[in-house]
């Protein structure tokens, strides 16, 4: 019987770890997590001394950052043809020759910077290459 007691003990114990994960990779603070999950914050300390429960909070911490540089990615580049866009026609007020030159300007400096971080790359991957033949 006590075996059995156990056992119930340590699946809850799983089941309520398993529901903790997306919310301690999500919130702020323990704090906060700990009331979501409904435990006491010294409960969260005690799961976290767990290194394969925090592996995973930490793995699923990193998916979600990851998810969110994606698509905060996109959303970038899709405004990128809009920038430039918007720069062109700047470029073209030939009634505002300040507004000209400053649109001039930008282009080059983020054709230049464009250039920096191309060739930047370019010599990374070479030395990359390197290093691992």
């Amino acid at each position: 019987m006590a075996e059995k007691k156990k056992t119930t003990k340590y699946n809850k114990t799983e089941r309520s770890k398993e529901f903790a994960l997306p919310i301690l990779a999500t919130c702020p603070n323990y704090c906060e997590a700990a009331r979501q999950i409904g435990v006491s914050k010294e409960q969260i300390y005690e799961w976290m001394k767990d290194p394969e429960f925090k592996t995973q909070v930490d793995k699923m911490r990193s998916e979600l950052v990851g998810r969110t540089v994606e698509e905060a990615t996109c959303k970038l580049k899709s405004a990128m043809t809009k920038a430039v866009d918007t720069l062109v026609v700047l470029l073209d007020r030939e009634d505002y020759p300040a507004v000209q030159r400053a649109a001039a300007n930008d282009i080059l400096g983020h054709i230049q910077k464009f250039k920096e971080l191309h060739e930047f790359e370019e010599r990374l991957s070479r030395l990359e290459q390197r290093h691992v033949a």
